[in-house]
């Protein structure tokens, strides 16, 4: 075996929720190492929607952050919401959903924090994890490369398709659990609200939704997602093209729309209210742990989060010389305190409507009633 180089935590993934802990671990004075498999920047295939929670999230590590993220000049607020369904749509306005922020930018913005703020933090670039081991004092990991890591806490931060989550809880592939969505950006898409996203539904895809983002520079992100768990009759991809084709008033917006850069896609990992997402010496976060929002499939925002909440249950556990199932508990009653009422409504919401499609024949009859729409809501964002 080669020689090991030790650390107090390890955090496997450099996304929302891996940057996430390691700006929470910058003032702990443990020694703490971050695995990204790629480099930075590289791509991720997204909606680009970084919801007020992630916002929020920055805010509680370090305030002066949003100034440095809205300083970026390639965001764009966004204060409401228009849903489409059978050619009627109907504007749920918020104070603030968020912002729009091309994950590119907003992954490479929050890698480079941690590179220039974190000095306790050793990072490891095209360095994929690929194996992991329990041992007395931790765990032990290697990289495709042969070179081998150990550390007392490992904060698991991977993606949707980790192996080493599955490796470390012993569960398999959940297809339930499973979305999957394209993407592509366009520009020159007629009738963009530049602080208003779309999302476009239909009985037969539901869950699914088409949506259509508006960015900086004219810019649209469009795409579209399904569930893994239903039967269709279609390429995911030709869906996509086909509805804004048979659709009146998008082949009209979409007439004169380039395509820029090629159709992407990737696995939306959706949470079915479980947050089982911890262990001796280990917590699992963000997609890793399936966290994305069961309705709008968002997962960015539960993502920071999560890795905010395991970075602080992780540097407990080193300080207390206790890093058992005991005490990394901690780290899902803190996610069920923040996301577990959210979460469980809006997947109640979306199991009801999958089995009962009639249900967005109602909805729509109710959007056109200020008063309903207010209830509803009220309830659902409660």
């Amino acid at each position: 075996m080669n020689n090991i180089q030790y650390f107090d935590i390890a955090i496997i993934g450099a996304g929302p929720a891996g940057c996430s802990a390691a700006l929470t671990l910058q003032k702990s004075k443990l020694k703490v190492a971050l695995f990204e498999k790629k480099v930075f920047p590289r791509e991720k295939i997204c909606g680009d929607g970084v919801c007020d929670r992630s916002i929020n999230t920055l805010r509680a590590i370090n305030p002066h952050y949003i100034d440095e993220f809205l300083a970026m000049q390639k965001s764009s607020v966004i204060d409401s919401t228009r849903l489409f369904y059978n050619k009627k749509s109907c504007v749920v306005e918020a104070k603030s959903f968020g912002y729009i922020c091309k994950r590119y930018d907003f992954d490479n913005f929050l890698f480079s924090l941690v590179k220039r703020d974190c000095q306790n933090l050793r990072i490891f670039q095209n360095t994929e994890i690929c194996s992991v081991r329990k041992e007395s004092d931790g765990l032990l990991f290697s990289d495709r490369k042969g070179q081998n890591y150990h550390a007392k806490m490992v904060l698991v931060c991977a993606g949707a398709a980790s192996l080493l989550a599955r490796s470390l809880t012993g569960k398999p592939f959940e297809r339930e659990k499973m979305g999957v969505a394209v993407r592509a950006y366009y520009k020159g898409v007629k009738d963009l609200q530049p602080t208003t996203i779309e999302l476009h539904y239909k009985k037969k895809y539901f869950p699914g939704y088409m949506w259509i983002f508006p960015m900086v520079d004219g810019i649209a992100n469009v795409g579209f997602g399904w569930h893994l768990g239903q039967k269709y009759d279609a390429k995911i991809q030709d869906v996509l093209t086909n509805w804004i084709q048979d659709d009146e008033s998008l082949r009209e917006r979409f007439a004169g729309a380039k395509q820029v850069g090629s159709l992407q896609g990737g696995w939306v990992p959706y949470n079915t209210k479980k947050f089982d997402c911890f262990g001796d010496n280990y917590c699992i976060c963000g997609d890793s742990a399936h966290l994305v929002d069961p309705i709008a499939g968002g997962g960015i925002g539960s993502s920071m989060v999560s890795g905010h909440f395991a970075a602080q249950v992780a540097e407990k556990a080193i300080k207390t010389g206790d890093c058992s199932a005991n005490v990394t508990k901690e780290y899902s009653k803190k996610l069920r305190q923040r996301v577990q009422s959210e979460m469980k409504t809006r997947y109640f919401f979306q199991q009801s409507i999958t089995r009962h499609k009639w249900l967005m024949d109602v909805l729509a009859f109710v959007s056109r009633r200020k008063f309903l729409m207010r209830i509803i809501k009220n309830w659902y964002y409660k």
